[in-house]
């Protein structure tokens, strides 16, 4: 699909029920929507990437007769490679699932995190949003390269995070969703409600979102986003 840039990331937990969380301690906002922005007062550095792979499954022929007789088409698996600057520590380590062990530390928990996701872009010829949703999914980190600076460089380390999609019934059951917003149907809040059920983050005009606070211990900044 045609698109053009990275415009922002959006995530949330999830609670067993399958709502977004609206609670700043147990959830990433007060909103149940969190976005990973480029706000230095919430510890965000903005995403430089995020590369969605799996979109659908890989064709398998059937044949018979010595001939193809039809095609058996898998399901999809999508997961998608964040390489974001600098993620909120709080929200990064809520998102793995880790647990905080009363002295600054954050341990994995026996069972991942189920979390929402919405990856916006844009129509090359419009800039009008594209948004592909994840209505649900686990994050995982899987290395941390850390590496020595030098007398001429200093060398730093993105957040480098994997989500793994799963199947949303919200979705007829798949995994994923794209929403083009120059459709002349597409709302806004709708989407946002439908990935991340009873957030308060995106208003019902559709022109923007509610303010968010930000999470405990990241900077005490109540901010509004576009």
């Amino acid at each position: 699909m045609a698109a053009i840039g990275l415009k922002m990331l959006y995530t949330g937990l999830k609670a067993a029920d399958g709502s977004a969380v609206l609670d700043v301690d147990q959830g990433l906002s007060a909103t149940g929507v969190y976005a990973l922005d480029t706000d230095k007062s919430k510890g965000n550095l903005g995403t430089k990437s995020a590369n969605i792979t799996g979109l659908s499954g890989t064709p398998t022929k059937i044949t018979g007769n010595n001939e193809v007789v039809d095609v058996s088409n898998p399901p999809s698996a999508p997961s998608v490679a964040v390489d974001s600057n600098l993620i909120n520590y709080l929200v990064k380590e809520k998102i793995l699932g880790r647990v905080s062990n009363g002295k600054g530390g954050y341990i994995d928990a026996d069972t991942p995190v189920e979390c929402g996701l919405i990856v916006e872009s844009q129509s090359p010829i419009t800039y009008k949003p594209i948004y592909f949703c994840f209505g649900r999914g686990v994050f995982n980190e899987t290395a941390q390269n850390v590496q020595t600076n030098t007398d001429t460089a200093e060398t730093r380390e993105d957040d480098n995070l994997t989500f793994t999609a799963l199947n949303y019934a919200p979705f007829s059951g798949k995994p994923y969703a794209v929403f083009h917003s120059d459709d002349p149907k597409f709302d806004k809040k709708a989407m946002f409600d439908e990935v991340f059920p009873g957030q308060t983050y995106v208003t019902a005009d559709n022109t923007g979102a509610t303010g968010t606070t930000t999470p405990t211990g990241s900077g005490d900044t109540t901010s509004t986003h576009a």
